[in-house]
């Protein structure tokens, strides 16, 4: 009778054994692809301008469901997947699937904030404009689609205009003041965009297509001024909601905000004590300086002689600038030299085949900050990233207006370019659009966005930028005390009621900002919470993992390798980008 050799059971039974392993090996992973791609589907469908945004084209002719049964509709479901993702043993999972299922678990945590405590949509009008602006801009500025397709789609989104805004009347129960003032005034630019781009949609196409397209956009221009007309209503309104969240609310916003965890005290304690370190610095610039320039030794005997002698110089230094009508070119003119520079320098490795255009800030974006970027999603290919910039309002005094032009002046505006675009966001979120996961690209961190942008600055001067002229490094610095000073009183208006004046006092006198900027930044800080505090958190927790990096490579140290690993993780956490990159 023949017998099986023993050597053969033995190998048919560790092929079994190992085939067991690693079927159960791949069970979580499976698990979790099947929960994230599920979500995924829900979430497009449940978002359409995000879906847009990212390159999915199903659901282009819709509007979000902002009412109060979508809310519970979403509360449902991201319950569900909740329970799902803990279900999962992140530990069984690869890296990028446990970071996936982890960011997911922190917007499910954040939604849920924003729903039971926030709950932001009863009170912020802006969000509702941001969303409808962006739904119109997204299917007018970017050409993916013929033109004929991207109308039918926006046709689409004008007949839902009137729902969607029905819904916002109904969700909004009070205002803050600057939030209604500001929501005024982005609806009326919002409403332009009838008056402009949309007419020049409107002329590429057939008679009776357009004949249709004109009267569903003159339907949403309808809605949209009736909806100004609510907002006006509550302007002469006896109360108005505090624009301050409070300390409670703050500290569990910041903590959603950040995902670092770092507490709001040690952030605040951080920037503090930072900010006596950078004034430092920049008394020492500038004390050589002022002695050249002004043929005589500054008195330095306490801090108050060493911020005025600093005030001067940098005054002098700002008075290059730009005309008042020229502001959008001048950024414009930053580009060449700053791409020219990273080349030269080996910095990073750029992407041509990315089109970066400099334009006016959209109206409807207007009145929060004066420079943005907006970048294409990462499932389109070669669509331009637009560069925004604020033009100086018409209506603004000279004083005002060269308020603004001495706080951009030359030096100033390269610096703005460095942050938005070249090497900060536009090259960081090209990196990003890398990266297969569709979680990190709807999901993606603030600090990290931020942090590397503002780290950009002071690592391009630091590179060499300006031919190692200390005006640089001074105006640098002061971009540092920027956002040094946002941190600060981002917590201290919301958190501890610091009032307006102190606000000024601590952003023109202690950090030196024009008051234009001091200005729309204590606007901006009514405006906001927790935003402005990724600015000064994701730099100093970027310059860590540098020092860290540095350690760990010693000689074979390299930076441009240092800075393409850590954009190819994507927006994540940059406490996940250490995990990735620091062997501890």
């Amino acid at each position: 009778m023949n017998q099986t050799p023993l050597k053969y059971v033995i190998f048919f039974t560790v092929l079994v054994a190992l085939t067991v392993y690693f079927i159960m090996l791949n069970a979580a992973s499976f698990r979790f692809h099947t929960v994230r791609d599920d979500f995924m589907d829900w979430h497009f469908a449940n978002n359409p301008t995000s879906a847009t945004w990212i390159g999915i084209h199903d659901y282009d002719g819709r509007l979000p469901d902002i009412s109060a049964k979508g809310r519970e509709k979403e509360r449902v479901q991201l319950f569900e997947v909740k329970e799902k993702l803990e279900a999962i043993d992140g530990k069984s999972l690869n890296d990028n699937d446990r970071i996936d299922r982890q960011i997911l678990l922190d917007m499910i945590e954040s939604s849920f904030f924003n729903m039971d405590e926030l709950q932001s949509f009863s009170w912020n009008p802006l969000e509702y404009l941001w969303g409808l602006g962006y739904a119109y801009e997204s299917l007018l500025a970017y050409d993916f689609a013929p033109v004929e397709e991207r109308a039918e789609n926006l046709s689409r989104r004008f007949l839902a205009t009137s729902e969607y805004l029905a819904h916002a009347q109904e969700n909004l129960v009070e205002f803050p003041k600057p939030h209604l003032e500001t929501a005024v005034k982005q609806a009326k630019g919002l409403a332009g965009m009838f008056d402009s781009s949309i007419p020049e949609m409107a002329e590429k196409l057939k008679d009776d297509f357009r004949k249709n397209f004109e009267h569903n956009a003159g339907l949403a221009k309808q809605a949209l001024e009736e909806f100004i007309t609510f907002l006006e209503s509550h302007q002469d309104d006896e109360s108005f909601r505090d624009f301050r969240i409070g300390r409670q609310l703050y500290n569990k916003k910041l903590f959603h905000t950040l995902k670092e965890g770092v507490s709001a005290p040690e952030v605040l304690e951080r920037a503090e004590r930072h900010l006596r370190v950078v004034q430092n610095e920049m008394f020492a610039l500038a004390e050589p300086i002022y002695a050249e320039w002004f043929g005589e030794t500054p008195a330095t005997n306490s801090h108050e002689n060493k911020l005025k002698m600093t005030r001067r110089v940098l005054d002098k230094i700002a008075e290059d600038h730009a005309p008042r009508d020229q502001v959008v070119e001048a950024a414009r003119e930053t580009i060449a030299e700053l791409e020219q520079f990273i080349r030269d320098n080996d910095l990073l490795t750029l992407d041509d085949s990315k089109p970066l255009e400099i334009r006016e800030t959209p109206e409807y974006q207007r009145g929060v900050s004066g420079a943005s970027l907006q970048s294409p999603g990462p499932l389109e290919n070669n669509l331009p990233t637009f560069y925004n910039v604020s033009p100086i309002p018409e209506d603004w005094t000279d004083e005002q207006a060269n308020s603004f032009l001495e706080e951009y002046n030359t030096i100033s505006m390269k610096i703005l370019s460095i942050h938005e675009a070249l090497p900060g966001h536009y090259v960081q979120l090209y990196y990003a659009n890398r990266h297969p996961s569709l979680v990190r690209a709807s999901f993606g961190s603030g600090v990290m966005i931020e942090g590397w942008a503002h780290y950009t600055e002071d690592m391009m001067v630091n590179a060499g930028l300006g031919g190692g002229d200390p005006q640089y490094s001074l105006v640098e610095k002061k971009w540092k005390l920027r956002g040094i000073a946002n941190a600060i009183i981002d917590q201290k208006i919301h958190a501890e009621r610091m009032t307006e004046q102190k606000a000024l006092d601590l952003m023109i006198n202690e950090t030196f900002q024009e008051e234009s900027e001091a200005n729309g930044k204590w606007r901006r800080a009514q405006l906001t919470s927790t935003q402005l505090a990724t600015y000064f958190t994701g730099y100093i927790l970027f310059l860590e993992l540098l020092e860290d990096y540095k350690q760990q490579e010693g000689d074979d140290f390299v930076l441009k390798k240092f800075h393409e690993e850590l954009l190819s993780y994507g927006s994540i956490p940059i406490r996940y980008i250490r995990e990735m990159m620091i062997n501890e």
